[in-house]
């Protein structure tokens, strides 16, 4: 398409680029005047404002039009055609959204909108959405990631209720294991310290003192939180909570023997720390990882009534 200068126009046409200045180019009338711009807050105003005028420029653009549309023009149509298109994705997404609150499907919506299915129409609204965080800061999700979300609190809870099931054994391989006197010299010297102090050395010129990896004494403060909690468990501080005081303190524990189980499978990788002088606790700590991820793996809680040995 060729194009004419605007000789009145003193400025060059990146003088152009203001999107209040755009909206207001395609709503002059025919003898310079100009109708007031229906837009505020950086958001462009009613597709009428604009529609002929734009039309215009589209048709001296196939040449159906003439006169040739000038520099200004063309640019504020493309600077224009952008507002439009984030006006229109707000729309959709406020028009998706509505059509949800109205009970209307997914597929129905997939329908209408001309895409594969439901999967698609969702992964559109996704999106959208995302370009506009909710008031609380969180982002929206998908079918998908809500639904393994849900299968990751349930598998946490499932790990938990295990650990608390289970609690006399790991208390006691936590405790074999956090007795060991050299057990935090033997964590770094382990491979695990070395890749570490090697990463940290490509990081800068000189040689990096060792640093203690933050495990083991980790380890040694949750069992001393834990026995604690077993000589004291504190006490309700709200009488009417329907969940009970009991309820309240079996989810305490879980919490502390879940994370005891954490730091004690630590010690599961060779590369964390050797323990070959050590094989009957080796076994033992490799035996409790083994089986705490065959439950993760079975995401299932433990039957009621099972053994806690």
């Amino acid at each position: 398409m060729r194009t004419t200068s605007n000789p009145g126009d003193q400025r060059g046409p990146d003088a152009q680029h203001n999107r209040d200045q755009a909206w207001a180019r395609l709503t002059q009338t025919p003898s310079g005047g100009r109708r007031l711009p229906s837009r505020s807050g950086g958001s462009p105003g009613r597709l009428m404002d604009i529609a002929r005028d734009y039309d215009r420029v589209c048709q001296r653009a196939e040449g159906s039009l003439l006169p040739d549309a000038t520099d200004a023009e063309v640019l504020a149509a493309l600077l224009v055609i952008r507002m439009l298109r984030e006006k229109l994705d707000h729309d959709e997404l406020k028009l998706t959204s509505l059509a949800r609150t109205k009970k209307i499907t997914w597929a129905r919506i997939a329908q209408w909108q001309e895409l594969s299915g439901r999967q698609a129409a969702e992964r559109r609204h996704l999106q959208l959405s995302r370009a506009y965080t909710r008031p609380d800061g969180t982002v929206p999700r998908t079918q998908s990631e809500r639904v393994e979300q849900a299968r990751e609190r349930r598998s946490r809870r499932a790990e938990r209720e295990w650990a608390r099931q289970h609690a006399q054994r790991i208390r006691r391989i936590a405790a074999q294991l956090a007795a060991i006197d050299d057990l935090q010299k033997r964590v770094d010297r382990s491979q695990e310290a070395r890749v570490i102090l090697a990463v940290r050395g490509s990081e800068t010129q000189d040689s990096p003192e060792p640093v203690p990896l933050v495990w083991p004494t980790a380890l040694r403060d949750c069992l001393a939180e834990d026995e604690r909690f077993r000589s004291a468990p504190p006490q309700p501080t709200d009488e009417g909570d329907p969940d009970g005081p009991d309820w309240h303190r079996q989810q305490q524990e879980a919490d502390i023997l879940h994370r005891l189980l954490g730091l004690v499978t630590y010690a599961a990788n060779p590369r964390n720390i050797d323990l070959s002088d050590l094989p009957q606790l080796a076994d033992a700590i490799r035996d409790l990882h083994r089986d705490s991820q065959q439950q993760a793996k079975t995401r299932r809680p433990p039957r009621p009534g099972a053994s806690t040995a």
